[in-house]
């Protein structure tokens, strides 16, 4: 990006791209910002598409004072994940036990 580009505002980047893109109301918005999402060199990991949490993530586990507290946050969300988890498997019947019942109780009639 040229220096020129980088001191443009938003506003005039995304009017810039209607300009180029035909407008608007072309159909094929939706598709080239799409691709641009993925693809962009100013987007983060080519072919998968950046949302709000990953571009938080980036900037704050780039910082040192903020690293630790992203970690710790990472940590806990995982630790509940998988707790949670652990009590939805543990809510299922296991489906071999059940069988077995249904067959004893389809034996006895």
């Amino acid at each position: 990006m040229s220096n020129e580009q980088e001191n443009l505002t938003m506003k005039q980047r995304i009017d810039a791209f209607y300009r180029q893109s035909g407008g608007p109301g072309n159909p094929d918005i939706d598709r080239i910002i799409d691709e641009h999402l993925k693809y962009g060199k100013d987007h983060g990991i080519r072919g998968k598409k950046e949302d709000i949490r990953d571009a938080f993530t980036e900037v704050f586990l780039g910082d040192r004072s903020t690293r630790p507290l992203v970690l710790g946050l990472m940590k806990i969300q995982q630790t509940v994940r998988s707790e949670w988890e652990r009590y939805l498997s543990a809510q299922r019947p296991n489906k071999e036990e059940l069988i077995e019942e249904l067959k004893k109780e389809y034996q006895k009639k």
